[in-house]
């Protein structure tokens, strides 16, 4: 909920009203007796006085609440240049055996993720690993207004998209699965 005024829903309201009482009076509706008006006028009441509870029932508090339960950034303020920055979404996951050999193996090779703090895709991969196992790898954030942003850095190495791995040099776009990670450690390994 808003809790603002909006034009265009005060327009949308306006000519939903125009428009039905256009059709009461032009003979488009079926029933013009006093029944049809009590049905319709309670029908307005009834759809008016919801609106008005649930606009005056959410307080700012449990709006904050909502956002902050989802998946979605939070935020800070930079001194720096006086804007927003944005942080990803915290790691929910706990970390399996797998998953946490797995980081081992990354960051024996130089491994790091490139993504951004609003990409779905980067969250769900840190999830994969989880808390424990992901803290092992290096995170670089390429979106410019996310918190320790390397933007220049993800433009340099011609990042095609989100999230994107570098394994031992080699760049892997998309979302892996643990399973292909596995084998790209293992053939990058194996290399010598």
């Amino acid at each position: 909920v808003l809790q603002q005024d909006c034009p265009f829903c005060v327009f949308s309201a306006a000519c939903s009203i125009i428009l039905a009482k256009l059709a009461w009076l032009g003979g488009c509706l079926p029933d013009k007796s006093k029944v049809g008006a009590r049905a319709a006028g309670a029908s307005f009441l009834a759809t008016t006085m919801a609106a008005v509870l649930l606009f005056v029932s959410v307080d700012d508090s449990s709006a904050t609440g909502l956002a902050s339960s989802s998946l979605m950034a939070s935020s800070t303020t930079s001194s720096d240049n006086g804007g927003r920055l944005f942080s990803p979404p915290e790691i929910t996951t706990t970390s399996s055996e797998r998953a946490l050999q797995l980081s081992t193996g990354l960051a024996a090779l130089d491994s790091k993720m490139y993504g951004a703090y609003w990409c779905s895709h980067c969250y769900d991969q840190k999830e994969a690993f989880g808390k424990e196992a992901f803290s092992k790898i290096p995170y670089v954030e390429c979106s410019k207004d996310g918190v320790n942003s390397q933007a220049k850095l993800c433009k340099s190495k011609e990042v095609p998209g989100y999230p994107t791995w570098e394994i031992n040099g080699k760049l892997y776009p998309g979302e892996q699965l643990l399973d292909e990670l596995e084998e790209i450690v293992a053939s990058s390994s194996a290399k010598p």
